[in-house]
């Protein structure tokens, strides 16, 4: 009987979308961006920043559900709802490299 309840709680862990907080940001590439305008930059960071928001908010939402489809519904249940994960990697790896070709070409403008 423990051995089924452990098995239950590892797959009502496992199968939860991650925390926004702890996706890692992907590699993305700077090439898009090298030749961009500094008002470009800003604009760009300003619109990935609102889009990165609005995943987020989606990413906590699909973690909440899929911790209350595990507990409560059926163990593994959390696994089919759809998670952001992979568009908060891209996004938080787009803010980066725009933050830093800013840095480096028009930290001076300022």
């Amino acid at each position: 009987m423990k051995l089924i309840i452990l098995a239950l709680v590892l797959v009502s862990l496992v199968s939860c979308a991650a925390r926004p907080s702890s996706i890692q940001p992907a590699a993305v590439s700077k090439i898009p961006y090298v030749n961009m305008s500094c008002s470009n930059l800003v604009m760009q960071m300003t619109q990935e920043f609102s889009k990165l928001e609005s995943l987020t908010g989606e990413q906590l939402s699909a973690r909440n559900w899929d911790i209350a489809l595990n507990l409560l519904i059926i163990p593994g249940l959390g696994a089919v709802t759809g998670d952001k994960e992979d568009e908060i990697a891209q996004s938080k790896g787009r803010m980066i490299v725009m933050q830093d070709e800013y840095s480096t070409r028009c930290g001076d403008q300022e």
